[in-house]
């Protein structure tokens, strides 16, 4: 975790850029909540102004099958809504260090003990677009990388 925070930030209000939060208590049934709590978290005081148009924004786009799918990175790229596929396939290729980002998305998303994954668009229907990675571990830690951009 602390490699993704180096790589990507730690919490954050800004609501832009990129950020990753943890849950440290989570069940697989809070985590759609969680997610769009850490959106709300990211977006900080902006979220008053348009709250309604940032929830708009706010769905999953993917969801790792049982089985696996053959990684982050893999899941990244089968995003296939438009509005989010050049951000969601951007995270690591676009990253001013793509072998940092990818190194710690690996480590945190293909851990094998994340027994979820998720991947949320998020964007105001305007000018901001992104998307969250959403994990939880077996442990019941929940993990959350939010990447918003314009």
């Amino acid at each position: 975790m602390k490699t993704l925070q180096d790589v990507f930030g730690g919490p954050s209000s800004n609501g832009f850029g990129s950020a990753s939060f943890v849950v440290p208590a989570a069940t697989e049934a809070q985590l759609d909540a969680l997610a769009l709590a850490r959106y709300q978290d990211f977006v900080g005081a902006a979220w008053s102004k348009r709250g309604d148009a940032w929830r708009s924004g706010f769905h999953e786009v993917y969801r790792r099958p049982a089985a696996g799918d053959g990684g982050i990175e893999a899941a990244l790229h089968a995003v296939a809504d438009p509005a989010v596929r050049g951000v969601a396939g951007g995270v690591i290729d676009d990253h001013e260090d793509p072998a940092g980002a990818r190194a710690a998305m690996v480590g945190v998303f293909d851990a094998p003990d994340v027994r979820a994954l998720r991947i949320y668009a998020l964007g105001d229907g305007e000018a901001m677009s992104g998307i969250e990675v959403a994990a939880l571990r077996d442990s019941g830690e929940a993990v959350f990388l939010l990447v918003l951009l314009d």
